[in-house]
């Protein structure tokens, strides 16, 4: 199985050991929200802690109960019909899917960045392995809640950056979680809407996740606004602290 908490403790080995860090931002996406959340707490409990100034999550499914799994995500967490199901399926298939329901606007194969992905997951039977990537979901499900309780007790700033038309990590579980766990936390907390993205809004609105990505390192007080004053920009809907 990949575990998050194995990806963690590699995160934090490469901190602490191979980077030496002793300022940093982690800014984490999808799976690695998970993980960041995990290396946080690791990090905090250490002998000489060593978070980060700076911690910002994107869209994940950081809160399942509000998810919306696909019945494609829902198989591969079935032990009967996961490997019957990434059998009959193609890294053509499983990429021009991603490009037609997780990017905006939406993508073909024809797209260099949906090809790519492509001849990542027919490397060396990527599909095979689809369905022990995907265990991680069972780790989410038991210790999401408290990944989250923690990181509403640390005072390491956290931004939350959420691209608006994700449908399987929707921003309602980005409103659950700013609300419940977020908002009220120590530190300075802030949390973006892009409404031009879906769930790789580092490729949908790459020049918008670079400006909030400086705004947040430069910790200078900025007030509620639509970043470029556009119609199209991201909008800073709500901040703490």
């Amino acid at each position: 199985m990949y575990s998050l908490y194995d990806d963690a403790r590699l995160l934090i080995h490469a901190i602490t050991q191979e980077w030496k860090l002793t300022r940093y931002t982690m800014l984490t996406h999808d799976r690695g929200t998970s993980v960041g959340m995990i290396a946080l707490s690791m990090l905090s409990a250490q002998d000489v802690p060593t978070p980060p100034t700076e911690v910002i999550l994107t869209n994940a499914n950081i809160y399942l109960p509000l998810a919306n799994l696909t019945a494609f995500l829902e198989a591969l967490l079935d032990p009967a019909a996961a490997r019957r199901t990434v059998s009959e399926i193609r890294p053509e298939m499983f990429a021009a899917s991603w490009g037609k329901t997780t990017f905006m606007p939406r993508r073909t194969l024809a797209d260099p960045e949906i090809a790519a992905i492509a001849k990542c997951i027919a490397y060396n039977d990527g599909i095979a392995v689809l369905p022990d990537t995907f265990q991680y979901y069972h780790e989410r499900t038991a210790d999401e809640a408290s990944w989250l309780t923690e990181l509403s007790r640390s005072e390491v700033n956290t931004t939350v950056v959420w691209g608006l038309h994700d449908t399987i990590a929707p921003v309602r579980a980005a409103n659950h979680v700013w609300e419940a766990f977020l908002k009220d936390k120590p530190g300075r907390n802030r949390y973006w809407i892009v409404p031009t993205a879906d769930h790789y809004l580092q490729c949908d609105a790459a020049p918008q996740l670079a400006q909030i990505v400086r705004l947040s390192v430069q910790g200078d007080g900025i007030s509620l606004q639509t970043l470029g004053d556009r119609p199209d920009g991201a909008v800073l809907i709500d901040q703490t602290g």
